[in-house]
């Protein structure tokens, strides 16, 4: 039974109610970090130069790192969702490295605060909320799945890497070690912006519900926005073991979805990394982050469930 229009109006209230109270404790927990900022020394010896001067330099750096974090926090948005998933678990190693040096009980309390925050802004809920803050009108925006190998090899490192070319050039020069301080600078500052902006794409792959139908949005599978009428739509549900659908997931992890048409659609799909192939699709596959999710406001939306 199709849901009332009531009904619609009330779930979208509760999800943008759990939503708001997500992002509200991530908030909390970053704005409990930078008041134990006061309280104890939260800076691991290794980034503390001795000259008070270069002292000084990294303790500005630091807060307005803080800083940073903090407005990503409050945005919306892929580009709020990037940083923040790069600065608060950084800020998590920093912390456990300067907890364990002391015994500073606000050390400690700052990285159970950092800790939370962390598993707040890798869950998928809180993802699926940011990008979908910066959604328009009567859109309804779902992330999908990073590609399984990309998982692996390429996320957690590139967050390392974004953290570090940002971090090493300016804490050598703080350190007055000129020449080092140049070359990281000269290296590591460039490397870190590519690091981020390739993240940042990840968070830019969207199953997106609009008022004609859907549109899959990922560059890794498609070479442009896949547009699919509602009319188009003959079902949506968990793929099949022996499905013959055209696979968009990128080889993500976890349930894919399968998308069947009432008829066939032109999509430009992936072949390589700039190589894509103009195929006849009358199925595909997704692999949203929330795939119950998903279903549940395809069902709200009149679409059939497989």
């Amino acid at each position: 039974m199709a849901a009332v229009p009531g009904d619609v109006r009330s779930s979208e209230r509760n999800r943008a109610r759990t939503a708001l109270m997500v992002r509200a404790g991530v908030v909390g927990a970053w704005l409990a970090v930078g008041v134990l900022a006061f309280f104890g020394n939260l800076i691991h010896t290794a980034l503390r130069p001795d000259e008070d001067a270069a002292h000084t330099t990294v303790i500005v750096a630091m807060w307005l790192g803080y800083a940073l974090v903090l407005a990503a926090l409050l945005l919306p948005g892929p580009r709020a969702l990037t940083v923040a998933r790069i600065g608060v678990p950084a800020s998590t190693l920093e912390l456990a490295l300067a907890a364990a040096e002391t015994s500073d009980p606000a050390a400690v309390a700052g990285n159970l605060a950092c800790v939370v925050g962390t598993l707040i802004v890798f869950h998928p809920f809180y993802a699926e909320a940011q990008v979908d803050a910066a959604s328009y009108g009567d859109e309804r925006r779902f992330l999908l799945r990073p590609p399984g190998p990309i998982i692996v090899a390429l996320v957690v490192p590139m967050g390392a890497i974004t953290v570090a070319g940002v971090a090493v050039g300016p804490l050598l020069l703080a350190d007055r070690g000129w020449p080092a301080g140049i070359v990281a600078a000269a290296i590591g500052l460039p490397v870190a912006a590519f690091s981020a902006h390739a993240l940042y794409r990840l968070a830019r792959r969207w199953l997106v519900f609009v008022p004609n139908g859907l549109v899959v949005h990922d560059h890794l599978a498609v070479a442009e926005p896949l547009p699919v009428g509602r009319r188009g739509i003959d079902s949506i549900g968990p793929a099949r073991a022996d499905t013959d659908a055209t696979d968009l997931s990128a080889q993500a992890f976890g349930m894919a979805l399968e998308l069947r048409l009432t008829e066939p659609v032109k999509a430009s799909v992936m072949t390589g990394r700039n190589r894509s192939e103009e195929r006849s699709l009358t199925a595909m596959l997704v692999s949203p982050s929330r795939p119950a999710a998903v279903l549940a406001t395809a069902e709200r939306r009149g679409l059939k469930i497989a």
